[in-house]
């Protein structure tokens, strides 16, 4: 996608200077049915690029002893050895989506996903977290594939199954989340303000230089604003964590530690539902749980996922406050034993 960026920009800026020669050679008639064509051609061949881009190509995976080749080698040789664990994210919410195994080697280093996989207590994360991946294989074939790795297949897979531990990030849709996104920029205007007034107070607008200085002065500020609210959008760090297992469940802050509220597993209701969100591009439903806690407010989440409905017919509620990922809404449904009332749809990315 970043590459696809990149293409898009050199070509919207060498249309650009086409146009710009072609106005200084041709004349206002000329340009004027020029113009058009080339529009449209330039739109129906972005349009094609794009399709092409965005559909992506399968490649074939074949382990031979201790390396892996990507379509017989022409993609690359990539060593097993060495491989490293770390979690796929999805931009912009920061939910977990699966899985990736990193390997190095070849040209760069090589991602590969497993779409759903949830890692077992015996696997190292030892990679960091990435949004971006090359390949993409379902859970079943990705698991299929750790146990080729030499050091992921000598973990001990009768390793004691610990608590489950599920974390929620703060849904971007909801008022909370546009308000914690939109902060820095809140703050940034008040600040903004204030300042006008003070140097309004001392005079400084009364002459040239005096102006300058205030507005280089009002300009850092805006451009700091800029930066902390982009900087803030892209880290998105827990809310809430859930650690459960089948005799009670826990709610913690992740940042102190402090435990929320207890109950036994249950003594935990659920009410499952869908909600709506309006967007430039149309309506996207989600698919949502409430945890009803003893002793704490109820606990609202959505999936980040299409793919996910409920079989029956469900009543529309508020928009989530929280969301996760495919693989701990799997296991969230799983341990509240609402799983039979899930549907997936296979959308065929994979």
């Amino acid at each position: 996608m970043k590459a696809l960026g990149v293409v898009v920009t050199v070509v919207c800026l060498a249309l650009f200077g086409v146009f710009a020669g072609l106005s200084a050679v041709l004349s206002r008639q000329a340009m004027q049915a020029v113009v058009p064509v080339a529009l449209l051609v330039f739109v129906a061949g972005y349009m094609a690029f794009l399709a092409r881009a965005l559909r992506g190509k399968k490649v074939v995976l074949d382990v031979d002893r201790d390396r892996l080749l990507v379509d017989e080698g022409r993609g690359g040789v990539f060593p097993l050895a060495g491989a490293a664990l770390g979690l796929w994210r999805i931009s912009g919410t920061g939910v977990t989506a699966g899985t990736v195994l990193h390997l190095a080697g070849g040209k760069r280093p090589l991602r590969i996903a497993g779409r759903d996989h949830r890692p077992g207590p015996a696997l190292r994360l030892d990679a960091p977290p990435v949004q971006s991946i090359d390949v993409l294989l379902p859970a079943d074939a990705f698991e299929a594939l750790l146990a080729w790795v030499p050091s992921l297949a000598a973990a001990p897979h009768h390793a004691a199954r610990g608590p489950l531990r599920c974390q929620l990030l703060v849904n971007p849709a909801s008022l909370r989340g546009g308000l914690s996104v939109m902060a820095p920029w809140l703050l940034t205007m008040a600040l903004v303000s204030a300042v006008s007034v003070v140097l309004g107070s001392l005079d400084v607008f009364a002459s040239a230089a005096g102006q300058k200085v205030a507005i280089a002065i009002i300009l850092v500020i805006i451009a700091a604003g800029l930066v902390m609210t982009v900087v803030r959008s892209m880290r998105k760090s827990p809310a809430l964590e859930i650690e459960a297992d089948p005799r009670g469940l826990l709610l913690r802050d992740p940042r102190s530690g402090q435990i929320l509220a207890a109950a036994p597993l249950g003594a935990v209701s659920t009410a499952r539902g869908f909600s709506r969100m309006r967007t430039r591009g149309g309506e996207i439903v989600h698919t949502t749980l409430v945890l009803r806690i003893p002793g704490h407010s109820d606990v609202s989440l959505a999936v980040q996922d299409m793919r996910f409905g409920w079989v029956d017919a469900v009543p529309r509620l508020p928009t989530p406050r929280y969301v996760v990922g495919a693989p701990d809404w799997f296991a969230l449904v799983d341990l509240l034993g609402v799983r039979r009332f899930l549907v997936v749809q296979d959308d065929g990315f994979v």
